[in-house]
C-alpha cells in the first residue's frame, strides 16, 4: 500500500503544481475526514430516531438498543449510512475545504505547520 501511494505522490507531484497539490490533499483530507465522522456516528443517529419515534410510550437505552439490535443485527445501527456518507459527507467535506480557503486567503498557517 505505502509503494502504491508514494508512487501516486511522485507521479503527481510531477504533473501537478504544488498550489493544485495543496488542494487536492485538502479535499482528500476533508473527504476522509468526512467519511469517518459518518460511520462512526451512524450508530448514535439510528438510537435517537428510535427513541424520538412518535408511538409516545418513554424507553429506555437498554430497550431502544435492544430492539435495533433484535431486527438484524449489528447491521441494522448502520442503514442509511450510504445515504448519510452521500448527504452529510458533502456538507463536512464542504465546511472543512471552505475552512482552508478562508485560512489561506487571511494568510494564517495550515493546522498543525507550526
Amino acid at each position: 500500500f505505502a509503494r502504491l501511494f508514494y508512487s501516486l505522490f511522485e507521479t503527481l507531484q510531477k504533473s501537478l503544481s504544488p498550489e493544485t497539490i495543496k488542494w487536492l490533499v485538502s479535499i482528500s483530507a476533508a473527504f476522509v475526514a468526512s467519511l469517518f465522522a459518518c460511520i462512526f456516528s451512524q450508530p448514535g443517529d439510528v438510537i435517537l430516531t428510535e427513541t424520538y419515534k412518535g408511538d409516545g410510550e418513554d424507553k429506555s437505552f437498554s430497550s431502544v438498543v435492544g430492539t435495533i439490535y433484535g431486527r438484524n443485527g449489528l447491521s441494522t445501527f448502520f442503514t442509511g449510512t450510504g445515504a448519510r456518507i452521500l448527504h452529510v459527507g458533502m456538507i463536512i467535506s464542504s465546511q472543512l475545504v471552505l475552512y482552508d480557503l478562508i485560512k489561506q486567503l487571511l494568510g494564517l498557517p495550515a493546522t498543525g505547520s507550526h
